[in-house]
C-alpha cells in the first residue's frame, strides 16, 4: 500500500488520559490545576485502521516515531478538547504541555491544566478516567508488509503499517 504524505491523520486511543494531583501546600489550601498525563500513542500495539480515505490495514508506531518532532517543535503543540461535541468547551485549550516525551512504552504529555471554568468542568470526569485521547499528525517515514501471513494479531492477514517518524 502507499502512505498519503500530505494528508493529516488523527488516531484516537481510549481512556489514555490521567491526572495527576501536586500535593496540596502548607496551608491546606490545593496547589492549584491538576496535571493531565496523556499517553497518546502506545508503541508496538497493533490497531484496525478502516478508513475511505487511508483503505483497511493493521498500524503500529514505534518507539522513536516521534522524537525528531518533540525535539524540533514541542513548543508548537496544542492540546485541546476537540472531539467532546460539547458546545461550552467545543476546540478550547486545556493547557500547556510541559513535558512531551517517549517513554518505554509511549508517547507522552504532561499537561499542567488552566484555571478555567470549562476544565473545571471536566475535571469529574478526567479523574474518573472517562475522556480518552486523540492525536493529529502526518506520516513521514513507515514501512508496509503489504501480504502478511495470518497470525494471532492479524487473523485476516491484511497488510500493515509500522509508523516509524511522524510530525
Amino acid at each position: 500500500m502507499e502512505t498519503l504524505r500530505e494528508l493529516d491523520i488523527v488516531r484516537a486511543m481510549p481512556a489514555t488520559v490521567r491526572v495527576q494531583r501536586a500535593d496540596d501546600s502548607e496551608d491546606g489550601a490545593a496547589a492549584g490545576m491538576p496535571t493531565m498525563v496523556v499517553r497518546f500513542s502506545p508503541f508496538n500495539v497493533w490497531y484496525e485502521i478502516d478508513s475511505f480515505f487511508e483503505g483497511k490495514f493493521l498500524e503500529r508506531t514505534v518507539r522513536g516515531a516521534f522524537s525528531k518532532t518533540i525535539r524540533e517543535n514541542a513548543d508548537r503543540v496544542k492540546v485541546l478538547f476537540n472531539h467532546g461535541m460539547d458546545f461550552n468547551i467545543g476546540d478550547k485549550v486545556l493547557g500547556v504541555p510541559e513535558n512531551i516525551r517517549e517513554d518505554k512504552d509511549a508517547a507522552v504529555g504532561d499537561v499542567r491544566l488552566l484555571d478555567t471554568s470549562y476544565n473545571r468542568d471536566l475535571l469529574p470526569g478526567l479523574e474518573a478516567g472517562a475522556y480518552g485521547s486523540s492525536f493529529m499528525f502526518r506520516v513521514i517515514k513507515d514501512e508496509w508488509n503489504d501480504e502478511p501471513d495470518p497470525s494471532d494479531y492479524n487473523p485476516q492477514g491484511i497488510p500493515e503499517r509500522t509508523i516509524k517518524e511522524v510530525r
